[in-house]
């Protein structure tokens, strides 16, 4: 969209300022459309979605407070910038405004310049924001793509290395037989990774169904099931009463499902392992947090944590992807919440989710 062609509806119900508005915006170059009431209003955005919706704070059918609630409460006009045409100026008015989707507002009479400078402002701050969200999704499209196309030939390479392997097993050498074993490894490995980069493109993708989750049972069944892994492992698990978060519950497990496997990854050296789950409720906030009594780490590092592939510790140490936690991040973010990490070399780590009330 250039910016001097974009369609912006002036929604006021006097005709003459209307007019005005329209005089100085088609002078511009902008497409102007008009409605003069919240029914004519809605009538129009059912055929047309405009580029930009300036609006009048006072009218007889409807207050435009009102009118921007229920035009951000609606899927399809919720992205549409919104500026406020108002001779209320109060600062009760104008905050209101700004709570209910307004991303600004012009006093009337207002002066032509600065008028035409803020509907250019908004109209490329929606312009680069439409840019970056498909810039994200094609992104998101392409990690999805390749990991998809490079597993196939990693399971080839697999397969045609136990072919040779039986091939030549009258005929191997310890040196052989340990080359392929490394070869075999290091093609898991990257499997392995291209399936975490899969999954993480996967859930970044996904559109979070909110709900209220019971946090508590899905992290002593998600630690049962993992346990029963290494059954021979001497685990204790300590979890206390836990508040409901607000969240998606499928993407929550994969956010429990990363931090308990960790813990008791983590935890692998110690002879006996304590895994310690608690949370508490603040005034804005749910913070449920995960502690441990394994490796733990650096915090001059703790910046890496979250990124895509990047350890704190080697693969000899801690088999692992690199991916788990960057995945739990992005979760977090998507449900407005973070996450926040705290650990010690050696005395274990702490990882606090928090979830906005």
């Amino acid at each position: 969209m250039t910016i001097n062609y974009a369609e912006i509806l002036v929604i006021d119900d006097m005709p003459d300022h209307i007019a005005y508005s329209g005089t100085i915006l088609r002078a511009e170059g902008y497409r102007v459309f008009a409605a003069t009431s919240g029914k004519a209003t809605f009538k129009f955005l059912e055929k047309k979605i405009p580029d930009l919706i300036l609006l009048d704070i006072q009218m007889d059918d409807i207050d435009g407070l009102t009118l921007c609630k229920m035009l951000k409460e609606n899927n399809r006009t919720k992205n549409i910038p919104v500026i406020f045409l108002t001779a209320e100026t109060s600062p009760e008015t104008i905050q209101q405004g700004f709570a209910l989707g307004g991303c600004d507002y012009v006093k009337k009479p207002f002066i032509k310049e600065e008028y035409l400078a803020r509907v250019k402002t908004h109209l490329q701050i929606s312009t680069q924001q439409r840019e970056l969200a498909n810039a994200n999704n094609e992104l998101n499209l392409f990690c999805s793509a390749v990991s998809h196309d490079l597993k196939a030939p990693f399971n080839i390479i697999n397969m045609l290395i136990e072919m040779l392997r039986q091939e030549l097993s009258d005929l191997q050498n310890d040196d052989v037989a340990n080359i392929m074993d490394m070869i075999i490894s290091k093609s898991t490995q990257t499997k392995t990774m291209i399936e975490r980069l899969f999954d993480f493109s996967k859930m970044c993708n996904i559109t979070p169904r909110m709900t209220m989750v019971n946090i508590k049972e899905i992290i002593e069944t998600t630690f049962r099931e993992l346990h029963e892994l290494s059954p021979e492992r001497n685990i204790e698990f300590i979890c206390g009463e836990l508040p409901e978060v607000k969240g998606d519950p499928v993407l929550l497990q994969a956010v429990v499902k990363n931090l308990i496997a960790n813990a008791i990854k983590y935890t692998s050296k110690k002879e006996k392992a304590v895994i310690e789950v608690s949370g508490h409720v603040t005034q804005n906030n749910r913070i449920i947090k995960i502690k441990d009594n394994g490796s733990g780490f650096d915090m001059a590092y703790a910046n890496k944590l979250f990124q895509v592939f990047q350890r704190l510790h080697s693969e000899e140490e801690f088999e692992g992807s690199g991916v788990g936690l960057a995945l739990v991040n992005r979760i977090m973010r998507r449900h407005n919440g973070e996450i926040k990490a705290y650990g010690e070399p050696d005395k274990g780590a702490e990882f606090s989710l928090i979830f906005i009330n």
